[in-house]
């Protein structure tokens, strides 16, 4: 009988082992837009009038909660045995509103570190990043204005090491939005795409070999000016080049998919990536392989509207409260090592 213990002892120790490497030869990176999570505590620095228990649409210390477990299920449903190991935000207020996301149930087992460094926006929205220190280790982060012409969000860069020595530079983007076709608000996305290739190109310059990987809702499709050809980020092909940047969306916007629906699917949530991630086989160092990079879209965080589509399930507008998740849906991609 001691023998037969001992033997499944070892077996079980054995399947550990095996699923640890299993879970460490993988990992993913993933981004998204949560809209809007504020706090219920007025910050007279800033416009968060519409997010406060006295708001038009009364935003309570219960719908604030509901929202976190919302954000917190999504994040958790990407992968729920092996929880993203980066992921890029956008919409967060603050520091404590980030620390809150990452205590919710969902989000534990994870045991995630939080980044968040406020910027100018006007509404006091901004981009954060959380990771898991058991996968990534933290190098170190700062901001960069994505704009010198008006205020605005922040690029949050944050500089990682994984478990195996590759080293990944990440850039969390949120740039301006549209207003009415867009055309009157492109040059400010343009701008941001400028401040942006000047990052990456100073990266490449340094190293041709170098791990990049841009997150970020950029409120233009990847075939757009600022997309395209300011940042220069084009479709992937079969022969990448280390020096090019590579859109992971494009090919799933030629597919007619989206991340948000407005009058149509819009895909402005986005992962772009250097060339060398694309370039190697697993067995030389972090890769991402086709299909390249996913949009979570699970039945339960979307709704049918009037033309019968399932389409992203709101939290709320101007006027009404819908008690949903978000009017994005997440990004991901797998990388391989």
């Amino acid at each position: 009988m001691r023998k037969i213990i001992l033997i499944l002892a070892f077996l079980l120790l054995f399947s550990q082992g095996f699923t640890q490497r299993k879970t460490a030869s993988s990992f993913k990176i993933a981004f998204y837009n949560v809209e809007n999570l504020f706090d219920t505590i007025d910050n007279p620095q800033k416009n968060d009038n519409d997010f406060l228990p006295t708001a038009k649409v009364a935003w309570t210390s219960q719908r604030y909660h509901q929202k976190l477990m919302h954000i917190a299920s999504v994040l958790g449903a990407i992968d729920s045995l092996n929880l993203p190991a980066i992921v890029g935000l956008s919409e967060i207020e603050n520091m404590g509103v980030l620390q809150d996301l990452i205590s919710c149930k969902p989000l534990r087992t994870g045991k995630y570190k939080a980044i968040l460094e406020e910027g100018e926006d006007p509404r006091g929205i901004n981009v954060a990043l959380i990771y898991r220190g058991d996968v990534m280790r933290y190098i170190r982060h700062r901001t960069f204005p994505s704009a010198t012409s008006f205020k605005s969000r922040s690029i949050l860069y944050v500089k990682f090491v994984n478990m195996k020595k590759d080293t990944f530079h990440i850039f969390v983007n949120h740039w301006k939005s549209r207003e009415g076709d867009g055309a009157e608000t492109e040059a400010k996305r343009v701008e941001s795409a400028t401040i942006l290739r000047h990052l990456t190109d100073s990266l490449l310059t340094m190293n041709l070999r170098t791990n990049i990987v841009i997150l970020g809702d950029f409120n233009d499709e990847p075939g757009d000016k600022s997309i395209s050809g300011v940042l220069g980020a084009i479709k992937p092909t079969e022969k990448p080049v280390a020096k090019s940047l590579y859109d992971l969306m494009y090919i799933r916007k030629e597919n007619g998919e989206g991340t948000l629906y407005y009058k149509g699917w819009d895909l402005f949530d986005q992962i772009i990536v250097s060339g060398n991630l694309l370039m190697k086989k697993p067995e030389k160092g972090a890769v991402i392989l086709p299909p390249y990079a996913y949009i979570f879209k699970p039945e339960w965080i979307l709704y049918k509207n009037k033309n019968g589509e399932m389409i992203p399930n709101r939290t709320a507008s101007s006027s009404t409260y819908f008690g949903g998740y978000s009017d994005h849906l997440p990004v991901y991609t797998i990388v391989k090592n």
